[in-house]
């Protein structure tokens, strides 16, 4: 099979279609496991079709464009009534924060890329023809920004503006399905997600990244699946995303960071938001770091050869001669890649190439060359920029039993009551330039008011008293 091969790179071939993201040990809750990886896999025909489009990509400058996404994300968050914030009916909050890592890890800003080696793969690339354009102005691999970005669906299917936004609440208990937590084994338990909890939940893929969050089995060892973007053309692939399955699996315990909500439900070492970016790294087409192969290939030139997948936090430089064919020294392994099985502090990159790849997925696979088009993505206010607008007002603030909301023009308006772990306790329609809520029912504390028109959303605070 003549399969095209980046010049420089050449790693034995082993083609990963469904990855699993897996931790190692826990503090809430204890693991002691052996990192536990998905063995399902397209054919070799999947990555010579997309080498091929990152060949077209190149010739036709496609990718150097610097072409911008916006993906929208629904969390179907798959519960048994247990109470809001707990896992794994996770606050709005958490998903909030796992949301902010992703736009930080995938624009080359994730929290701790200080870290990152003054000497980092200098002379790796020095010896190895790195192109320039993968290299930073210190000669290092160079951070990517992949020009991918993500929110929170602000509408649903049917165009109904969402009351949590990017959330889809899911009893499983209403549903008539099994609990996840009671599937033991990898096989049944992407068996129950692929046959049941998908395809009777999952919203259109060409429109949404569909993102389940469910409790799992002490016994399973992975915290995240992803599938890989379909290609068109490639009907024999074995275990295929379909548009009733596409999309990633997380549990609950991983997803978030508690850097940025503290007050969230998580499980240690993986707290930070790491797993989630690692899976869509696969869902747009990034193969894990060492090629699911002893020095194997993950098709991207500029990440060094690796033995095998890295675990724990290594310290640079680390594994230095442990492939020979292409060679990985003088500087070792890119264990600080997201693509790599290090715990979340330990990592902060993706590369040049691996941008190319995530590129190439959202200009060619029919369910992302899509995604973004459908007016999905109203921009809220950020928390630093509550209560800086003066499209409305809230009187009186504090207030016990009503409030009153003024507008600057008459409009149609939907407004959201909702306390800082994210529940709604109010949520209606409206239309005029005044409207009066009855809140005599609201525990006393602090809340938002959120009012959305014409895809803006203003959010407010306001402190009910005593």
């Amino acid at each position: 099979m003549n399969v095209m091969l980046k010049v420089g790179k050449l790693k034995s071939i082993i083609i990963a279609g469904v990855c699993f993201y897996c931790f190692t040990s826990c503090v809430v809750r204890v693991y002691a496991q052996q990192l536990n990886c998905g063995s399902d896999t397209p054919t070799i025909q999947w990555e010579e079709k997309f080498q091929q489009l990152i060949q077209t990509a190149a010739e036709q400058h496609q990718v150097s464009q610097r072409n911008s996404y916006t993906i929208p994300v629904i969390f179907h968050i798959v519960h048994g009534g247990e109470a809001l914030g707990s896992t794994p009916n996770l606050y709005a909050a958490q998903i909030n924060s796992q949301l902010t890592v992703l736009n930080q890890d995938f624009s080359a800003n994730a929290y701790n890329k200080s870290n990152y080696p003054a000497n980092a793969f200098v002379n790796w690339a020095i010896n190895q023809n790195i192109a320039t354009a993968a290299l930073d102005s210190n000669g290092r691999i160079k951070i990517a920004d992949m020009d991918i970005q993500f929110c929170l669906a602000q509408k649903d299917t049917n165009g109904n503006i969402l009351s949590e936004p990017g959330i889809d609440r899911i009893n499983f208990v209403d549903k008539g399905w099994n609990n996840p937590n009671q599937y033991t084994t990898q096989s049944s338990m992407k068996n129950f997600l692929d046959s049941v909890i998908k395809p009777q939940s999952i919203w259109d893929v060409r429109k949404y990244m569909n993102v389940w969050v469910t409790d799992k089995s002490n016994l399973l060892t992975y915290g995240g699946v992803s599938s890989v973007p379909p290609l068109s053309g490639l009907p024999d692939i074995v275990a295929g995303a379909t548009d009733q399955t596409d999309g990633i699996w997380c549990y609950a315990g991983v997803v978030g960071s508690s850097q940025l909500f503290p007050s969230g439900s998580y499980v240690a070492p993986n707290i930070d938001g790491r797993t989630l970016t690692h899976e869509v790294g696969h869902y747009l087409g990034l193969r894990h770091i060492w090629g699911d192969a002893a020095c194997g290939n993950d098709f991207c030139n500029d990440t060094p050869p690796a033995s095998g997948q890295n675990t724990g936090a290594p310290t640079y430089p680390h594994n230095v001669g442990s492939c020979a064919s292409p060679t990985n020294s003088p500087d070792g392994e890119m264990f600080m890649n997201f693509m790599d099985y290090t715990i979340g502090p330990s990592k902060y990159m993706f590369t040049n190439d691996q941008k190319i790849r995530a590129q190439t997925a959202m200009l060619n696979s029919p369910f992302r060359n899509q995604l973004g088009t459908h007016n999905l993505c109203s921009t809220p206010q950020t928390i630093n920029q509550i209560g800086n607008s003066y499209d409305f007002t809230i009187t009186p603030n504090p207030a016990k039993d009503d409030i009153n909301l003024r507008f600057n023009e008459s409009n149609k308006y939907y407004i959201r009551v909702f306390h800082p772990g994210g529940q709604s306790m109010i949520a209606q329609y409206a239309e005029g330039t005044h409207v009066k809520l009855e809140i005599k029912n609201l525990p006393a504390g602090l809340y938002f008011v959120s009012v959305t028109t014409n895809n803006t959303s203003i959010t407010k605070k306001i402190i009910i008293s005593p």
